[in-house]
């Protein structure tokens, strides 16, 4: 029997608490816009950019982020450091929200340093607590066990017992899911049960949810008790819908999905599974998406649709492979930036120093002009060969590399065209075998889809990166909306591939790619003009 996938942890750091309708958060969201503009100090200014932040991380994961920088950007400006330590913490719970696990772990291991400096216990506490989080997220599960211990013994060294009521709940629940990942049920259902009777006590809806949620997964995947399994994730499901969080009410729909797919209940396994795709598109979440899209795969080819699982297969794959992508390039982005920026700084220090030696070298050497003058000719002309050869090196290195990039290309487009091209030989052929074996011929297709290889689009964009390094600085700069999809899709017009060359590589229809260039051209800002998509990504 599969195993539900576990819920997001909660997370401690935030500023507001939903515990109403969605109607009710709609009427906080428009009084809290009003309050930003006419926020009369730094820290109404600062608190309200946090709330709004908070509030958008249920519904609306780019404003969310979005309202996160603004309020990091502000404390920076007016040397806030223990509200742009909050407010990092916030872009990393934005980021776990959106499945951006490593951008998470990074955001939250940066600002625990910074508390840990200042001998912060309330902030230690809550980020080794998002911390655990994100390593939970990341399969490091002794790591994330060792920082939720961490904070349980910080929290029991503190004084304040009405704090240790509202934040234990929250540790209870993570430890847990940590046991239950780990094999070991008994443990795990102690401290869900020790996180539930204290998010009773308080009360705290948010922290009862998700204690229900673990509860109920637990007895049905470990103690193989459905009818109790059902009966708290039916609870935790209550609960997120009455605090109007979007995100754990789609999580949950995904799980009870999941549930009702082992009990050979496909109706409701399927109504499940829709309603949390409808959820995962309006707020904008890859991993919803993705998760939603597998159930409706399994459930399709449950019921011998085998045509509807394919393509509910490949949109999770799409979607998968985007927060795999999305993780990647903006960790190696973060990493070159700070990179490029220690480098430029070295590089000012060294020519400061140079500047100054020079300026005494001039003044020293006034006396004998003439034979300075012959010499640093003789060293500018120097150096204008050596930089003449390396440029000729540099322009016959980059041709060499876009050769290869080109071959790389055409490989790709060719063992795309093949898989896509027996997929619909074989989906031909299964309409004239007997019945008995038109399911062996849809596993073949699946596999043959299943065989898509994401190592070789990592290959291309190495070499592409090699061949064309500023292309994705200078993309990001000007347009920082763009989605991972759009990079990749403005590298291969950057290469003036075709509507169908870029179909075969990333293995979608004409059709997809059509639109998606009509989107890029939306987001470039190019409608209603005459100017050509690649020809504009060809000047960049």
């Amino acid at each position: 029997m599969k195993k539900l996938s576990y819920s997001f942890l909660f997370l401690l750091v935030i500023f507001f608490h939903g515990g109403k309708s969605f109607s009710q958060n709609i009427i906080k969201l428009d009084s809290l816009q009003l309050a930003l503009k006419h926020a009369g100090s730094d820290t109404a200014k600062f608190n309200t950019l946090m709330q709004l932040s908070n509030l958008y991380n249920g519904t609306d994961y780019l404003k969310a982020l979005e309202f996160a920088r603004e309020a990091k950007e502000f404390a920076i400006e007016k040397k806030l450091k223990k509200k742009e330590l909050l407010a990092e913490t916030t872009i990393g719970n934005v980021a776990i929200s959106q499945g951006n696990y490593k951008i998470a772990a990074t955001h939250y291991f940066n600002v625990l340093k910074a508390y840990e400096e200042i001998q912060d216990t309330s902030g230690i506490i809550s980020l080794n607590n998002n911390l655990g989080a994100a390593y939970d997220r990341m399969g490091e599960f002794d790591k994330a066990l060792a920082s939720f211990f961490k904070a349980q013994e910080y929290l029991n060294a503190s004084n304040n017992g009405e704090n240790k009521k509202l934040v234990l709940p929250s540790i209870y629940n993570n430890i847990g899911n940590i046991y239950q990942t780990k094999g070991d049920p008994n443990s795990a259902l102690t401290y869900y049960e020790k996180a539930l009777d204290l998010a009773l006590q308080v009360p705290k809806l948010k922290a009862q949810g998700i204690a229900y949620n673990n509860i109920g997964k637990l007895y049905f995947n470990e103690l193989n008790q459905p009818e109790k399994a059902l009966e708290y994730l039916t609870k935790g499901l209550a609960f997120r819908e009455e605090i109007g969080d979007l995100g754990e009410v789609a999580r949950s729909l995904v799980i009870l999905s999941n549930f009702h797919f082992q009990q050979k209940e496909f109706a409701k396994g399927k109504q499940y599974a829709q309603r949390a795709l409808e959820i995962g598109e309006k707020i904008g979440s890859l991993d919803i998406q993705s998760s939603a899209f597998g159930r409706l795969s399994e459930i399709a080819e449950a019921n011998g649709d085998f045509q509807a699982a394919l393509v509910a297969f490949r949109k999770s794959k799409e979607f998968n492979d985007s927060i795999i992508n999305q993780q990647a390039s903006r960790e190696i982005t973060r990493l070159q930036l700070q990179y490029d920026f220690e480098k430029e700084e070295k590089i000012r220090s060294e020519e400061a120093s140079q500047t100054r030696f020079k300026y005494l070298l001039t003044i020293t050497a006034l006396s004998v002009g003439l034979i300075l003058a012959v010499l640093i000719t003789f060293i500018i002309r120097s150096k204008a060969r050596q930089t003449e050869m390396k440029q000729k090196n540099l322009a016959l290195d980059v041709e060499i590399k876009n050769k290869e990039l080109t071959t790389n290309v055409m490989y790709l487009i060719r063992k795309n065209e093949l898989i896509n091209n027996v997929a619909e030989r074989l989906l031909k052929l299964q309409r004239r075998v007997l019945p008995e074996n038109q399911k062996v011929f849809q596993e073949i297709i699946l596999d043959l889809q299943r065989e898509a290889d994401n190592d070789s689009w990592k290959e291309f964009e190495l070499r592409f990166n090699q061949v064309h390094s500023e292309f994705y600085t200078t993309l990001r700069k000007l347009y920082p909306d763009l989605s991972p999809a759009d990079e990749k899709l403005c590298a291969f017009l950057r290469l003036n591939m075709s509507s169908k060359e870029i179909a075969a590589v990333s293995q979608q229809s004409i059709k997809s790619v059509e639109v998606a260039r009509a989107r890029l051209r939306k987001k470039l800002n190019l409608t209603n003009t005459n100017s050509n998509l690649v020809s504009h990504l060809a000047n960049l």
